[in-house]
């Protein structure tokens, strides 16, 4: 898994071949949540090729987008073909570039018994500028609740580039206690990194 994910990246997301995973182990559940929203529309299309490669490589992927509303995109990125698997999740998603309403489609995903189990015990990994449109409460609950269920909980944003970086945003700054990790998300090579780095604490 980790060479197939620094091989993405170099590759533009395309999975050269499946890196040999030395210890046989039993991998932990993963759930990737893409914001879709219009204020990360410059990385909607780098995040999902993202997503489509980490499913690709590794069991136990959920992968949903959010932005006014919840799309499970699970089974369309599980076909082989990166153009196919984007066409058919394009198809499916009906937000792209649209409105801000995170903590009304967290909220969404939590209302649902079998997403929520996604959630349980996961690697739950938020990919999202945290520009909220709806209010800050709902999604502060939501990520509470979500953060209760996870194994870990990871908000990546693009306005976390630099070192020191500390919430400015009422959202962001509502969820910040709730959150495992509040880092980088602004390129394909920093989520890669986190999710290898979440690989070595689970194997630690």
């Amino acid at each position: 898994l980790r060479r197939t994910l620094r091989d993405s990246v170099r590759s533009d997301g395309e999975i050269l071949r499946l890196g040999h995973m030395k210890r046989r182990q039993r991998p932990r559940k993963m759930l990737l949540l893409i914001d879709v929203s219009g204020s990360m529309k410059s990385r909607t299309e780098e995040n999902m090729k993202l997503a489509h490669a980490l499913v690709q490589a590794a069991p136990n992927v959920e992968v949903f987008t959010f932005g006014t509303r919840l799309t499970r995109v699970t089974r369309p990125l599980r076909l082989k073909r990166r153009e196919q698997a984007m066409n058919a999740a394009a198809h499916l998603v009906s937000d792209w570039d649209g409105g801000t309403r995170l903590g009304d489609a967290l909220q969404a995903f939590l209302a649902v018994p079998r997403f929520g189990g996604y959630a349980r015990g996961a690697a739950v990994v938020i990919v999202s500028d945290g520009l909220e449109r709806g209010e800050p409460d709902a999604l502060r609950d939501a990520v509470a609740k979500l953060s209760r269920r996870a194994w870990r909980l990871s908000w990546l944003t693009p306005l976390a580039t630099s070192p020191g970086f500390r919430p400015q945003t009422e959202a962001l700054i509502a969820i910040e206690r709730f959150v495992d990790d509040l880092e980088d998300g602004g390129s394909s090579a920093s989520i890669v990194a986190h999710i290898l780095a979440l690989g070595r604490r689970r194997a630690a």
